[in-house]
């Protein structure tokens, strides 16, 4: 193998793993935002129509008659 693959192999793989590691943080972020601009249009869709908005856990809103244990 000549000297020249071998620098060109590791500047190749020092490339991508900085790639990596300088992309997952933002991916993360684009992805947390995502969801939450999801939950926030499931929000307001619901506020629109009049009903309740959807929990942020998922459950279900207890009724305004019951309360809350």
């Amino acid at each position: 193998m000549d000297y020249y693959t071998v620098v060109i192999l590791l500047t190749l793989v020092g490339f991508l793993a900085l790639a990596f590691v300088l992309l997952a943080p933002v991916y993360r972020f684009l992805k947390r935002q995502e969801r939450l601009g999801e939950e926030w249009t499931e929000a307001i869709d619901a506020h629109r129509q009049g009903r309740p908005p959807p929990s942020a856990n998922g459950a279900e809103p207890a009724p305004a008659d019951e309360p809350e244990p």
